[in-house]
């Protein structure tokens, strides 16, 4: 993007390299450690593979982005970008085995969804690099197709769901966690500067940080965003302060990142001693899935609410929350 150009979308911007991420110290340094390895290993090896590569963490926390900063650092020409549902269909995942050269990066995000069958596919594709047909596929193909050398990377929250095997093959292992707001500061100073967007003070920065729920992908996506249609909605280039927090009153979120549902969800809480997720849910009107995978972890992070057995209890500080804390 040239320096007089306005982006008009936070994700208008790629990260091309490792270097341009911040947060996850430890991801970097060890992908760093990893890639000039396999560089330094070329030299005499020619057939030297890098990875495969894990990376794991909670949703929102760049594990997608530091996939294709990996693509980009390894200077691959060609970039397979899937999900563990596509490639459930096992002509799908076969297609994308065999069209894969050694300039390839296959990428497949939340893997987890992978089936048994398509695991114990990637996985002898990962160990042997070599792909078996299925009995009675075609009958003149061979029955053992030999693939190439190419990058895999796969990123899931949920680790659990993958075989142990799988998982084993794994030779860089990536663990990423929350971010401080520090690094939100700085992620998102980072793609204001790359899209243009000028901003009047650190305070914009810091209040767009501290209510993204620790984050980069609520940070940018959501609150950058949203003050930007703010600002450009009244006809002016620089986000106030002002601008910020009309565009949490508008997404109704609170200084700690809440919705107006999480609220609902701290308020029915303090009603009550305890209460029980089925009865949360009854309140609310939401399954229970999307309570306690959505809402919960957020406020249990963060010492909001607590869970004693089946039970789930507001703190004192989720109590002070509610009382002392509204929307602007």
């Amino acid at each position: 993007m040239s320096e007089k150009t306005i982006g008009t979308d936070v994700n208008q911007i790629e990260i091309t390299s490792l270097n341009h991420i911040h947060g996850q110290p430890q991801v970097r340094e060890l992908l760093k450690v990893s890639i000039n390895a396999y560089f330094q290993n070329r030299k005499t090896n020619e057939n030297s593979s890098f990875g495969p590569v894990m990376l794991l963490g909670p949703s929102g926390t760049g594990k997608t982005l530091t996939a294709k900063a990996i693509h980009s650092e390894l200077a691959n020409l060609n970039l397979i970008e899937s999900n563990g549902e596509m490639l459930n269909n096992i002509l799908e995942l076969m297609a994308v085995l065999l069209i894969s050269d050694n300039n390839t990066t296959i990428f497949c995000d939340e893997c987890q969804a992978l089936n048994s069958k398509a695991q114990h596919i990637l996985l002898t594709a990962i160990s042997e690099k070599k792909l078996y047909l299925p009995r009675g596929l075609t009958k003149n193909a061979k029955r053992v197709i030999p693939l190439a050398n190419f990058t895999i990377i796969l990123a899931s929250t949920h680790e659990f769901q993958l075989q142990d095997a799988l998982r084993n093959r794994m030779r860089v292992y990536c663990r990423f966690d929350y971010y401080s707001i520090q690094d939100l500061m700085t992620i998102v100073k980072q793609r204001a500067d790359a899209l243009n967007w000028k901003f009047e003070s650190e305070e914009v920065l810091r209040e767009i940080a501290t209510r993204a729920k620790q984050t980069p992908r609520l940070a940018l996506n959501r609150n950058l965003q949203m003050a930007w249609n703010v600002c450009t909605s009244n006809d002016r280039n620089v986000i106030t302060l002002s601008d910020v927090n009309e565009a949490f009153r508008l997404l109704q979120i609170d200084n700690l990142g809440l919705d107006a549902i999480e609220r609902q969800y701290l308020n029915e809480l303090s009603k009550h001693q305890f209460m029980k997720l089925n009865v949360i849910a009854s309140k609310l009107g939401l399954p229970r899935n999307t309570i306690s995978n959505v809402i919960e972890p957020y406020m249990l992070r963060t010492e909001l609410i607590e869970k004693r057995n089946s039970d789930r209890l507001i703190t004192d500080k989720g109590i002070s929350h509610i009382e002392n804390n509204n929307v602007v």
